[in-house]
């Protein structure tokens, strides 16, 4: 049997799209069942197997996210970094094959300005791939996945319940991006979260210290254990960290 490529729109009639969006031409194309785009600007993605059955396999509530990500991430579990980087991937799924998800996920029938919420979560130059609405479920398994474990997604569930901890600073930021450290942080967190009363200050306590850290250290040439035990020195310290921690440092 011959394998059907994943099949993704070009980068120009993405950007032709996403113009309109910004002069808020034709909005309410984003609120038909399938999102209206000419076959004929679809190139195949080479090596790249286009997944059966992945948009049944999502969840569009909030609490759905965890399943979401895993799912997507199964499906192009086989994408290298530098391609994972791309926009046009994830902004061209968005458009096509996982539309309907993308839909419902973000209430685009239901919002009050249906054209932020286009451009928030469908379009990565608006607050970049870790906060795009397939890129950055993508993105966040694929950074805490740990092949060693029982259960390899046991970091990756932590990060998705913790809300907080997802979307204050660490989940977005820069240290996450460093995959032995979301890994090691993420085990601290595990072993213990009984004793952390304010995720958010934890989160932002660590992101500012670890991101002073970065500019005298090399970070990605250090493992889990360090940033484990970089976490248990620190502790205290992060529990106590306001959400004006260090405010100055945050650059991500």
């Amino acid at each position: 049997m011959t394998m059907a490529f994943q099949k993704i729109l070009t980068q120009t009639y993405i950007n032709n799209i996403f113009d309109d969006v910004e002069k808020g031409v034709d909005l309410n194309r984003f609120l038909l069942d399938t999102f209206p785009y000419d076959d004929n600007y679809l190139v195949d993605l080479p090596h790249i197997a286009k997944p059966d059955g992945l948009l049944e396999k999502l969840d569009s509530t909030t609490d759905g996210d965890f399943k979401s990500a895993v799912a997507i991430y199964e499906a192009y579990k086989y994408l290298r970094p530098l391609e994972a980087t791309t926009s046009q991937l994830w902004e061209s799924l968005a458009l096509t094959d996982l539309f309907p998800y993308m839909r419902e996920r973000w209430n685009l029938k239901g919002t009050t300005d249906l054209k932020q919420a286009i451009l928030n979560h469908f379009t990565v130059k608006a607050h970049g791939i870790m906060r795009h609405g397939l890129g950055g479920l993508w993105w966040l398994v694929y950074l805490t996945v740990d092949e060693d474990r029982a259960n390899k997604y046991e970091l990756t569930e932590i990060l998705f319940r913790n809300y907080t901890l997802r979307f204050i600073r660490f989940g977005v930021g820069k240290v996450i991006q460093h995959k032995e450290a979301a890994i090691g942080i993420l085990q601290f967190i595990k072993d213990y979260e009984t004793e952390i009363s304010s995720m958010e200050n934890v989160a932002n306590g660590l992101a500012s210290y670890f991101n002073k850290l970065g500019a005298v250290k090399q970070l990605t040439y250090l493992d889990r254990d360090f940033f484990y035990h970089e976490m248990e020195s620190h502790f205290e310290e992060f529990k106590n960290a306001t959400t004006h921690y260090d405010k100055e440092d945050d650059n991500e």
